[in-house]
């Protein structure tokens, strides 16, 4: 049975405990608006959408009922956004699995001009959850010097504190309307990535991959501020920001193995993970605090994020607290 028509007579099912206002049209664009990846949130673009977006997943959470292995990490939620973090079994992976993985999205980045995104299919990582296939990518976002930075967050009237330095020794090297742990795919990403299951099948190529388009009306637009201290130890500062009449509702999937704890950073509810199997940064080592926060008619969640080994819990945190 395919997972739309799963949703929609779970949705039946469970019509009573769910707004009512939520229909068989959530089950009908989940290919079009959902994807899945170790540490990439599932995403949806604005086309004519109604005024809450809502995909798939969230609609399974907010009905009560999920996948059998997931466990819900955290939720938490704004006036315009709100998110949820749980983990997926079938996001486990081997150390050889992390490093065949990694190696291979070098491989495909060391290909892309700057700006460019791609959509990559993996032979042998060709997995699906409830019938729906995992979307892998990268992307080489387009690096800006500081003043040029400071420029582009005005233009795009943006209003956060940009510290020049975080913790004394971490310096501002560049920025990137991107983020360095999420992949937004275009809409022709499904057909992308069926189009090279066909071709990996006929020729048995292992990798491949495809540039996507990306639309231009993304209802949550990230922004990326790099940090590094003279050891080349990385502080990425990056803000999700969703603003306009949309409210946004966003899924993520972590690895099983994903260390999660609720903190507490000047009187504000953040949140802390640990992921030892990244597949992005410069290490397997992923440490991410995040809280979400209301300003000027936006929704901003912040990540304060190291992909250095050397980084202890405290620094990360210690670097938060400095942007309050």
């Amino acid at each position: 049975m395919s997972i739309e028509r799963q949703l929609i007579e779970e949705f039946e099912r469970d019509s009573r405990k769910c707004p009512s206002d939520l229909d068989t049209r959530i089950a009908a664009e989940y290919k079009h608006r959902v994807m899945q990846q170790r540490g990439i949130p599932f995403m949806f673009r604005k086309r004519r959408i109604p005024k809450v977006v809502l995909i798939a997943v969230i609609f399974i959470v907010i009905c009560g009922f999920g996948y059998a292995g997931n466990k819900l990490l955290f939720e938490d939620q704004k006036e315009k956004l709100s998110i949820s973090y749980r983990t997926e079994q079938q996001l486990h992976f081997e150390k050889v699995d992390v490093e065949k993985i990694r190696g291979s999205f070098q491989e495909v980045k060391a290909q892309l001009q700057p700006g460019d995104t791609a959509v990559v299919y993996l032979q042998d990582y060709d997995i699906q959850v409830q019938g729906t296939p995992i979307v892998f990518g990268i992307n080489k976002p387009v690096p800006v010097p500081l003043e040029a930075w400071k420029a582009t967050l005005q233009q795009r009237s943006i209003k956060e504190k940009l510290p020049e330095s975080i913790l004394g020794t971490y310096k501002f090297v560049e920025g990137m309307e991107s983020s360095p742990y999420q992949f937004n795919y275009g809409p022709d990403a499904y057909r992308l990535l069926k189009e090279m299951k066909a071709e990996s099948k006929e020729t048995g190529s292992k990798v491949l991959w495809r540039k996507t388009n990306l639309s231009e009306a993304i209802p949550v637009v990230p922004f990326t501020s790099v940090y590094r201290n003279s050891d080349n130890d990385t502080i990425y500062l990056t803000w999700q920001i969703a603003g306009g009449d949309t409210n946004v509702k966003i899924f993520q999937a972590a690895t099983l193995g994903t260390a999660y704890e609720e903190i507490n950073i000047g009187g504000q509810k953040a949140h802390y993970l640990l992921d030892n199997q990244s597949l992005y940064g410069q290490s397997t080592i992923h440490q991410d605090v995040m809280w979400l926060k209301e300003s000027g008619g936006q929704t901003v969640v912040y990540h304060v994020q190291s992909d250095s080994p050397s980084m202890t819990k405290e620094q990360l945190i210690e670097a938060a607290k400095s942007l309050l």
